[in-house]
């Protein structure tokens, strides 16, 4: 019988999706006849350690989100504990979490994607591209301090008000459908559209994770040639990045092209979570999606 150690919580500030997306998993593991461990990860990473040593797993199945557990910390530790772990590697795992270095890699690999700048939020630069424009943190996920600013007053106001760092990216604000598509071993699975509700101006924190404040289309209601273009789109991303296992690539959809805004190398991750939807839509249920994750869990 394989031990298969669940990392979840933390101290971040998306503790309560890593808390629900280990549950979930902790139960497929359980329905799937694996003993099961769960780590809620400590702030000490030393206790980390000891917690995996103690236990000895034959795999990790890391469901922490936001830094540390999806920056390529903890994937550094686990390849140094030689513990195979699922979801991408820690090189990885630390580029994909870092948007203006993904970014880059996008346009340098012709990946079409909005028109971003890093900014220093110590200098008075003036609104430093046409407004409106998103301010997003560099190293967070869940959508968590994104905003649309419409005005030079919000930018200002902002600015003050920023608790992510002295650096941020800025980035062309479209108004678009929004496409994300998942994929697992190099094999894109499909696509999810998401729409939030009036009053949403994107798919931000509450509209994510609060009940009722958006819908998901699964799959999404385009036509086949552009699902293949999405398709083919995240798969690219996933491949320059050097992904593994399971990961989701938000898109925006003009109608014609679609534009990345991020690599997921660690997304939600309950029965109700976009990446999961799409993998049953296509006739993988959530605890065959866990089963097939442990399968393919491995070191760098």
């Amino acid at each position: 019988m394989k031990n298969i150690a669940v990392l979840l919580g933390g101290c971040g500030k998306e503790r309560e999706v890593s808390l629900n997306s280990g549950k979930a998993t902790l139960e497929s593991i359980n329905k799937l006849g694996y003993k099961a461990f769960e780590i809620d990860l400590p702030e000490d990473l030393n206790l980390l350690i000891e917690q995996l040593k103690n236990i000895n797993p034959d795999v990790v199945f890391n469901c922490l989100h936001g830094p540390i557990g999806e920056d390529g910390v903890v994937q550094a530790i686990l390849d140094e504990l030689k513990i195979p772990y699922t979801h991408s590697g820690a090189k990885t795992s630390e580029l994909a979490m870092d948007k203006w270095r993904s970014y880059e890699l996008f346009k340098k690999e012709g990946i079409p994607t909005p028109n971003t700048l890093k900014i220093n939020m110590l200098e008075d630069s003036g609104s430093p591209m046409e407004l409106p424009f998103m301010v997003k943190p560099i190293n967070e996920g869940s959508s968590v301090g994104i905003k649309v600013i419409y005005t030079k007053e919000e930018w200002d106001l902002t600015r003050k008000n920023w608790q992510f760092g002295t650096e941020c990216i800025v980035q062309q604000y479209m108004k678009c459908r929004e496409v994300h598509v998942a994929v697992l071993n190099n094999i894109a699975l499909g696509t999810i559209e998401v729409c939030p509700n009036d009053g949403f101006d994107f798919f931000s924190y509450q509209a994510k994770y609060v009940a009722g404040e958006s819908k998901f289309i699964c799959p999404a209601p385009i036509t086949e040639s552009e699902t293949n273009l999405a398709k083919e789109t995240a798969l690219k991303v996933y491949q320059a990045l050097n992904c593994r296992g399971l990961a989701r690539i938000d898109m925006l959809f003009d109608g014609h092209q679609f534009y990345v805004l991020e690599l997921n190398t660690q997304p939600g991750f309950t029965s109700t979570s976009l990446a999961p939807q799409i993998a049953q839509s296509q006739g993988i249920s959530f605890t065959e999606l866990v089963s097939k994750m442990i399968d393919c869990a491995k070191c760098d």
